[in-house]
């Protein structure tokens, strides 16, 4: 034990003694573990239990009881040090020593007796931690696997020296132990299970181990009794337990009456290590990277020729005759997650199977091209390869010579949907109900203009224009699938503006937009007339001048996604630093913070968080054929004014082509290439950054200006010469003007830029928040002309030297006011005094050059904006202002403020309507419509005005005026009192119209006798009961009338009991 002396409580005298065990020894293992130091035998620690061990004075050692041998068997003996200096020494008695720190964690492993000419070793981590003052000794299990599958998997775990001879041949493992994982239940998280020990594969003949640590392979089987001794037939190909392999596709083998047309099951087997433990997980292959169709009456080997030398022996894989089953390359596991640019699939061979002789390989197989190969078998004949595509799959079908037909016909084009939407414009904004209690205020709004979606089968051809140098030449065809769909996504214009622009003194009022088009300019709007599909060439031409493009291509059954293609023309960017904070800061209010209950009443972890993590991406990757964003150009205009202003504007950033495919890798992997890529294109661009700072007075903008100019004033003239002399005037012309143009362009945004960055940096170097804050607020009025610029620029310089004067008295006084409301001491008084001093002293040198600087700043703009030289994209938009006070009543207000009378209330639906009176006076109001009473409820007052009985009331719209409600209203009167008083129920009109309309349908099918039609009067249609007519209208919204209509209807027939309800 440990003794630990403290204070009990601050402020008392008591003390506080504390009795702490120096360590604590836990076994998490599977093993009953017996605790040695030195030769002598301290304790027995049982599975799952916790001890105080004795404080080692030397190496301690960890044993098992081996039954078959009746010995205790010892591990390496391990010592704790408290300084590490060294991971393993040598003792004087030779014995190897390995050093475990407080904070750190060793393997060990414990060779047990042979038994069966195989020796048995279980390994085991044994970790350190420092909790409280104490320090936790863990023992576990050094592999755990997790089945994560619906069936019940047997294993046998193996190590080895040597190789394992299946390069060239059939794999054989001789007998060795079986374990099974029971299979997860749906209602709980699966349970992990140890691995209890492994079986140490014998050397050989020659007695000679390749390896300086044994390798861990595992073999897998789904058969219900699989023997250990039964051969590869019933078990899969070994897998190596390797931390470079983190993820593999396994092919299991499964019963023949399994269902499902494979042999095998695809099982995902995972390797994750944390803290020295290795966490094995299996799950459901989603996305099988091979299938392979043996249609040959032979058993077959193919082997992969690997290129490179690999780093885990590479097996041969046995194809049963007549059989289909799963199968991943040793490319495909051992290059994942890379995301390379080009992917080339290794060649493969086959032979068959003979037990007579060793038949020869056949020539490699390329199987990058889907199509038809023919190669042949030695001792077969002639064999056919199919290789195509099945949802993301590759299929490859080995098929004898009579059966070709049969693999060439098996696919045919079905029938397909195609759909094109049209939209002349969509606008989604995003608004914040949370911040501001009394109103919703509108953050960002994404326009897109003139939208164009398209769903249609895809293309079964080669695109025309395949380059040989391309980098997925080699893989263009793998995207050729008969049954695929093809998604296109055209946008002519998109926009993102910032709705906060006008609220707050944010720099830019637009996000994202386009560049500045040329002449060529589509028709100003859609409609029903004007559509760019009546014709190919006109929606070709869209599609060409299209901002956004994005295409593609699904799957047969729409579930995944096979190839994108998305291309972006030149673009505008606009960042600004303290905009980005803003929505940052207010983003993280949205998310509710997680309270502490919650965290201690959830369920433990089975497995660490890590690993549940990445086993949930390593299991679904991201699956493409093909990834390809087009080159992006942008003008990147940055702002950043938080501690001091650098702006940089208009800087020209240029990205290439980012190509990527056969994809499949982690989503972060993909994240990490494409932020890699465009870092790489940002980083060439540094001197463009560098020389459009404004501070610097935006040399590479003045350059860039100059080089349009000089190439307007050289091109224009050439390309009219090329039409004609009046073409060549007017190319001289449109030249010298251009090239001025430019030319004033750059050197009046150079001169205004500088003294732009100039005035606001001694604005904020004033120190003066309340000058600094004004003068933002008044940068916001751009000027529109040289009058207007030099106004305001000699206003700002007025206001800046009277502001330079006034701040050496108005600051100290500031300060001392602020000091005598907080009532703080006099040396607070003081120092705020004389701080006030110093910010007006700065102030008087700070604020006249920002005005002088601003003079020149506002004067520059004018001549730019007059001249129309210079303009800031504008919002489409201004923020709608939404009051919280202006909105439309809820559902839920009505059914508990005014429907609780009816007992049940069913609002099956509220219209807001414009009730019209019979004077002719309009006001607001709103129809509820329930299942037996229609209310008519007044907004303004808040009140119900009126209640319709359902089945005594019409509802229509009026033909000619679609906005107009009509209800009609019909009451019946009585004609005599003894007719109201009598007996008889007075039946409404619709009742008695459906008594005479059943009264005259059911008499044809009667047939009368001659007596009866002797006797029988004249037959008189009764007069209908008299009614009184009233009629009530309301305007509502076109569209919405014609649903309330048809909802109307439909609870009047069941209120009627019309119909089937």
């Amino acid at each position: 034990m440990q003794v630990k002396l403290s204070r009990w409580k601050s402020g008392l005298n008591t003390l506080l003694v504390e009795l702490l065990p120096w360590a604590l020894m836990v076994n998490d293992s599977q093993w009953d573990l017996w605790l040695f130091e030195g030769e002598t035998i301290v304790l027995q620690i049982p599975a799952g239990k916790v001890i105080v061990p004795p404080n080692f004075k030397e190496a301690f050692q960890i044993g098992i009881y081996w039954a078959h041998t009746n010995t205790v068997h010892k591990s390496t003996a391990l010592k704790l040090v408290h300084d590490l200096t060294s991971p393993r020494w040598k003792e004087g008695t030779g014995s190897v020593v390995v050093t475990l720190d407080e904070e750190g964690f060793v393997e060990v492993d414990i060779a047990l007796g042979a038994s069966s000419g195989k020796q048995t070793v279980c390994q085991f981590c044994v970790s350190s931690i420092i909790r409280h003052g104490v320090q936790i000794l863990q023992i576990e299990d050094r592999t755990i696997l997790v089945n994560n599958t619906p069936y019940s998997v047997h294993y046998r775990p193996l190590l080895t020296n040597r190789h394992l001879g299946g390069c060239e041949q059939v794999c054989e493992i001789p007998e060795s132990s079986v374990f099974t994982l029971p299979p997860r239940d749906e209602r709980s998280v699966a349970k992990p299970c140890s691995v209890p020990c492994w079986d140490l594969l014998p050397v050989g003949a020659q007695g000679k181990a390749e390896f300086a640590l044994p390798l861990r392979h595992m073999c897998f089987s789904l058969l219900s009794r699989p023997c250990a001794g039964a051969g590869t037939a019933a078990w899969s190909i070994p897998a190596p337990v390797r931390p470079d392999l983190p993820r593999q596709s396994l092919s299991i083998p499964v019963d023949v009456d399994s269902g499902g047309g494979l042999c095998s099951r695809a099982v995902v087997l995972t390797y994750q290590e944390h803290l020295g433990v290795t966490y094995i997980t299996l799950n459901e292959d989603p996305c099988p990277r091979m299938i392979i169709e043996n249609k040959c009456p032979v058993s077959l080997l193919l082997r992969e020729n690997v290129k490179e030398t690999p780093r885990t022996e590479v097996f041969c894989r046995p194809l049963p005759a007549n059989s289909s089953l799963h199968h991943e390359l040793y490319y495909h596991c051992s290059s994942f997650p890379e995301c390379r640019q080009r992917e080339v699939l290794p060649t493969l061979q086959l032979k068959t199977m003979s037990e007579n002789g060793t038949p020869d390989w056949t020539d490699p197989v390329d199987i990058n091209c889907p199509g038809t190969q023919v190669v042949f078998l030695p001792g077969f004949g002639c064999l056919y390869i199919h290789v195509w595509y099945q949802g993301g799959s590759l299929v490859l079908s080995l098929a004898p010579e009579g059966s070709v037909e049969a693999a060439l016909n098996q696919h045919s084009r079905p029938s397909r949907l195609s759909v094109r939407v049209l939209l002349s414009e969509a606008s989604v904004a995003l608004s914040d109900d949370i911040t501001n209690p009394s109103g919703s205020m509108e953050l960002l709004r994404l326009t897109l203009t003139k939208l164009l979606l398209s769903l249609a089968p895809a293309p079964t051809s080669l695109p025309a224009e395949p380059s040989d140098d391309s980098p997925l030449a080699s893989s263009s065809f793998s995207v050729l699938m008969t049954d695929a769909s093809l998604i296109e996504i055209y946008c002519y214009s998109l926009q993102v503006d910032n709705q906060l622009y006008n609220r707050t003194s944010f720099h830019f009022p637009v996000l994202l937009c386009q560049d500045q088009r040329g002449a060529s300019e589509p028709e100003a709007s859609w409609s029903s007339d004007v559509n760019p599909t009546e014709s190919p060439e006109r929606l070709d031409d869209f599609k060409r001048s299209c901002f956004l493009q994005l295409r593609m291509t699904l799957t047969g059954d729409l579930s995944s996604v096979e190839e994108v293609n998305f291309q972006l023309q030149p673009a505008r960017v606009y960042i600004e630093d303290t905009f980005v904070y803003y929505i940052k800061t207010l983003f993280d209010t949205y998310i509710p913070s997680r309270p502490e209950e919650w965290r201690k009443e959830r369920e433990p972890l089975i497995l660490p968080e890590q690993v549940v993590q990445s086993v949930q991406a390593l299991v679904h990757p991201v699956r493409l054929q093909r990834l390809t964003i087009q080159p992006v150009q942008l003008l990147v205009s940055i702002h950043a004014s938080l501690k001091l202003y650098i702006a940089s504007d208009h800087t020209p950033l240029s990205f290439s082509v980012f190509e990527r495919g056969p994809l499949f890798t982690t989503g972060r992997q993909l994240v990490h290439a494409l932020a890699m890529h465009y870092a790489a294109g940002a980083l060439f661009r540094a001197g463009w950054v560098v020389g459009s700072l404004e501070i610097l007075g935006s040399p590479a903008s003045l350059v860039r200006s100059i080089g349009n100019g000089v190439s307007d004033f050289f091109r224009l003239p050439y390309e009219g010469l090329t039409r004609g002399p009046g073409a060549f005037v007017s190319g001289v012309s449109r030249g010298t003007t251009s090239f001025v143009k430019h030319i004033s362009k750059g050197t009046l945004t150079s001169i205004t830029n500088l003294a732009t960055s100039l005035a606001r940096n001694m604005d904020r170097l004033s120190l003066d928040e309340e000058h600094y804050t004004r003068q933002e607020e008044w940068r916001r009025q751009l000027p529109e002309s040289l009058g207007d610029g030099l106004r305001q620029g000699l206003s700002r310089l007025g206001i800046s030297l009277l502001g330079a004067v006034a701040g050496i008295v108005d600051q100290p006084m500031q300060n001392f006011q602020r000091s005598w409301e907080v009532q703080s001491s006099a040396g607070s008084k003081a120092k705020g005094v004389i701080s006030g001093v110093g910010k007006g002293i700065v102030g008087v040198f700070t604020k006249p050059i920002g005005g002088a600087a601003e003079l020149v700043s506002q004067t520059g703009y004018g001549i730019l904006h007059g001249a129309g030289l210079w303009q800031l994209p504008k919002q489409l938009y201004l923020p709608a202002e939404e009051r919280s006070a202006q909105a439309s009543n809820s559902h839920l207000k009505y059914v508990w403020k005014m429907l609780q009378s009816l007992g049940r209330p069913e609002l099956h639906m509220a219209l807001e309507v414009t009730i019209v009176s019979g004077s002719g006076q309009e006001h607001a109001g709103c129809l509820l419509l329930t299942s037996e009473v229609l209310f008519v409820v007044s907004l303004c007052e808040d009140t119900q005005q009126q209640a319709f009985p359902i089945t005594e009331v019409e509802c229509q719209q009026e033909p000619e005026q679609q906005g107009q409600l009509t209800l009609t209203l019909q009451q019946q009167t009585v004609s005599s009192d003894s007719e109201s008083d009598g007996v008889r129920e007075r039946l409404s009109e619709q009742q008695y119209q459906r008594l005479l309309d059943y009264v005259i349908r059911s008499s044809q099918f009667l047939s009368p006798s001659a007596a009866s039609l002797q006797l029988q009067p004249p037959v008189t249609i009764a007069e209908p009961p008299p009614s009184v007519t009233k009629c009530y209208r309301y305007l509502v919204d076109p569209a919405s009338a014609k649903v309330f209509v048809s909802k109307f209807t439909i609870v009047k027939n069941k209120a009627l009991r019309i119909g089937f309800h």
